[in-house]
């Protein structure tokens, strides 16, 4: 099967796009995935940020935070760099929704205030809207409940302008629950009433999320609402309700994520818990238990435990409840441990993100240059070989003599020096002779508009420059020679040039080494006619 072109790459980009935004998001994982090794092929920018983005947002749909935040780094920085504020917004905004998943709350809020400063610059209500919702959900996680509504609204509001209902259902979701929220606080406060018309009013909201879900085809929306919807009703004691809610879930079609299960599991083992069915319970907890411990999200893991400890408790294995109760603590800490960890790790990327920024004016030239000798390396010469093609010129294969023995009595690091120096010398000789590092201790050298006599006598001079090299500096005694071959293009392909040169530089080596042969013997010239 061809690979995508850049024209296809779009077009397919806007379909794994789309299969995200109606709940089929592991496999738009995979595709897209396989669509960033041949952006990265094509050298295309754009679409290897559209990949990375799409890839950090179907990780956090999916519950694999851990593996999606290295994605919204990059794609966050390489739209930066191609000047694109409004995606980048957007990179910025999913990046900090991923940290609020990994527990790391005050960096998530930060991001998310940068975020939305760089969508209020890029001025599409779509990129901003969504920046706005990702504000709004580290606040949730902070706890600052009163907060959340105004941004959501806000959300809300400019979504319905530009007519996105997958983005409605997903802003009308989250904003139930900080509604939920904002119940639980009043009710905690002692205000039983005003926590009932707020619990009555995240009902009516997470209904609106379900009927704009369903709509529209979201079955990643859907899901989570029809499951919050189930936990809402639980807690008004309106079990039959929750019930239907879990059963429109089950009767959904489609792959479900990671998240999303662990969810639908938690959630049916406290409904059947509620309504006496403690062992099915039972089994739904311990499924939500194994699948969390697979997933990077914050709470998933303490929670599910804490979950199966009061069904046991219902059971009245008081010994097993015990010991999960300790395990959830256990959790906790490793938890609090684990974001400690992440934060370092967090710290580690946003510099080394930092420091490829620095250096992107200089990776082009980088990429085609040797790292030790800074001689350009061998994608230059096979760049440059083609740009000779039609001409006349000649190449040489240079290569030291005994260096392998420079290395072993001397060190690697003298032998690492003496390629330097060497590089040094190549560089210095003549403006037609362009020298390149092959690897190792061979050399290339191009010599543009020479014919092979002169190409000789430029060799000729390299072969004495380098035996006259005074090397003692690096090590006493240590002195240097060159064994090199060369060759007159005839118009064929770089393979055929390249055995000729190497052919004479091995007979430079078995007649003595340190000299410069540019003619074949007359049975090579036979045997090759």
């Amino acid at each position: 099967m061809p690979k995508p072109s850049v024209p296809d790459l779009t077009d397919a980009l806007t379909r794994t796009w789309d299969m995200g935004r109606s709940g089929r998001s592991a496999e738009a994982l995979q595709e897209v995935r396989a669509l960033l090794e041949v952006a990265r092929e094509a050298e295309d920018d754009t679409s290897i940020a559209q990949c990375l983005t799409q890839i950090g947002w179907f990780c956090l749909q999916l519950g694999h935070a851990e593996q999606g935040i290295d994605c919204a780094i990059a794609a966050k920085a390489l739209w930066a760099q191609l000047g694109d504020t409004a995606r980048e917004a957007h990179a910025s905004a999913i990046y900090a929704w991923l940290l609020v998943e990994l527990g790391l709350v005050d960096e998530g809020f930060a991001e998310a205030s940068t975020a939305v400063s760089l969508a209020e610059l890029a001025d599409i209500p779509s990129i901003l809207a969504f920046a706005v919702n990702a504000k709004a959900v580290t606040l949730m996680y902070c706890r600052q409940d009163q907060l959340v509504g105004p941004l959501l609204e806000r959300s809300l509001a400019l979504v319905r302008d530009t007519g996105d209902p997958w983005a409605e259902s997903l802003y009308l979701c989250n904003l139930a629950f900080s509604q939920v929220s904002i119940a639980e606080a009043a009710e905690n406060e002692g205000k039983v009433d005003e926590g009932r018309q707020w619990r009555e009013r995240a009902l009516a909201t997470n209904d609106q999320a379900i009927a704009v879900a369903e709509a529209c085809g979201c079955k990643w929306s859907l899901r989570t609402a029809l499951c919050n919807g189930a936990e809402y009703y639980a807690l008004l004691h309106r079990e039959d309700v929750a019930g239907a809610y879990l059963q429109r879930w089950d009767a959904l079609t489609g792959e479900v994520g990671l998240r999303e299960n662990i969810h639908y599991l938690y959630t049916r083992g406290e409904l059947l818990t509620r309504t006496g069915r403690l062992a099915e319970a039972l089994e739904f907890c311990e499924r939500a238990v194994a699948l969390a411990e697979a997933s990077s999200h914050a709470d998933h893991k303490a929670n599910t435990i804490r979950r199966l400890s009061e069904v046991q408790e219902a059971l009245g294995n008081t010994a097993e409840a015990l010991a999960l109760y300790k395990r959830f603590h256990i959790a906790y800490q490793r938890q609090m441990g684990e974001m400690i960890r992440r934060r370092a790790q967090l710290v580690e990327m946003q510099l080394e993100t930092s420091k490829l920024r620095v250096q992107a004016a200089a990776l082009e030239e980088q990429a085609g240059h040797d790292a030790l000798t800074g001689l350009p390396n061998r994608r230059s010469f096979d760049a440059a070989f083609k740009q000779l093609q039609g001409s006349r010129f000649c190449l040489a294969i240079a290569d030291l003599d005994h260096f392998k023995a420079i290395n072993d009595q001397y060190s690697h690091l003298v032998g690492d020096a003496v390629l330097q120096r060497v590089a040094g010398v190549l560089s210095g000789l003549g403006q037609h002779m362009r020298a390149f590092r092959l690897g190792g201790e061979e050399f290339a050298l191009l010599f543009a508009g020479l014919d092979i006599q002169a190409a000789s006598a430029v060799a000729e001079a390299v072969r004495g420059e380098l035996e006259r090299a005074d090397l003692t500096d690096l090590a006493p005694r240590l002195r240097l020679t060159a064994s090199i071959g060369v060759a007159a293009s005839r118009g064929g392909p770089l393979t055929e040039l390249m055995t000729v040169a190497d052919r004479r530089l091995y007979r430079a080596k078995a007649s003595g080494r340190n000299r410069v042969i540019s003619t074949d013997l007359v049975e090579e010239v036979s045997l090759t006619a």
